[in-house]
């Protein structure tokens, strides 16, 4: 009997240290270093958490490098600033800096065109309404056979005074200050008005106007004040 029992549980020994055996070499060994498994749960609020932080740095990425064109603009004045920045977001191109630079060729161009009556050169650079504007006066310029002799001395500033975004359209008001002579003279060469001895401080307010979402690059003038 006690044989049997001395057989009996050296059988059960075998067996469990088989089993232990067999389980180990499937399982493995712990070692500290295991990688945790993923909660599908954790790893989908990750994602998404990923994919709020890539949108939130673009957003972040566009902002810097808009207010970094923004480094040579006036910052009192933030809503102007924000509206300039919606303007940037439709057109990637667009920057203050550049846009007052075209700003200013845009007037001295316009400007001495205007005074040597070939308007008809520059039409895409104006709205309908301004070129008629502008054509009547060469027209009765030239039916009076009045010449007008124009001399920009300089631009003392141009600054954005201005902007209205509105669905896609941009509009924006420049200030311009500049150091100009105008004589308007008579076929005789008599000076009907101006001083040719004098340089005239002028303020004109001109606003450009742009469809972002149309193929052409060019801003026109739409509509111009003087003080």
């Amino acid at each position: 009997m006690n044989t049997f029992l001395t057989l009996d549980l050296i059988f059960f020994v075998l067996v469990a240290v088989f089993l232990i055996i067999r389980l180990r070499s499937v399982l493995g060994r712990r070692t500290g270093n295991e990688k945790r498994p993923k909660d599908i749960f954790m790893y989908q609020d990750t994602t998404l958490d990923t994919d709020k932080k890539k949108i939130l740095d673009g957003k972040q990425s566009i902002k810097s490098k808009f207010h970094n064109k923004l480094s040579t603009e006036k910052e009192n004045n933030l809503n102007k600033n924000t509206v300039l920045e919606k303007i940037y977001y439709v057109d990637k191109s667009f920057s203050p800096k550049k846009f007052l630079s075209g700003a200013k060729i845009a007037f001295k161009t316009i400007i001495q065109s205007y005074a040597n009556g070939e308007i008809n050169k520059i039409k895409h650079l104006m709205s309908t309404n301004v070129f008629s504007i502008f054509s009547k006066e060469i027209k009765s310029r030239t039916r009076k056979k009045y010449i007008l002799e124009h001399t920009l001395v300089s631009i003392k500033s141009a600054d954005i005074e201005n902007v209205n975004f509105k669905s896609s359209i941009a509009d924006i008001v420049v200030k311009f200050i500049s150091e100009q002579v105008n004589l308007l003279k008579n076929e005789k060469g008599k000076i009907l008005k101006g001083n040719d001895e004098y340089i005239e401080n002028h303020t004109n307010y001109w606003t450009f106007s742009k469809d972002l979402k149309s193929s052409n690059p060019n801003w026109k003038l739409v509509v111009t004040k003087a003080e």
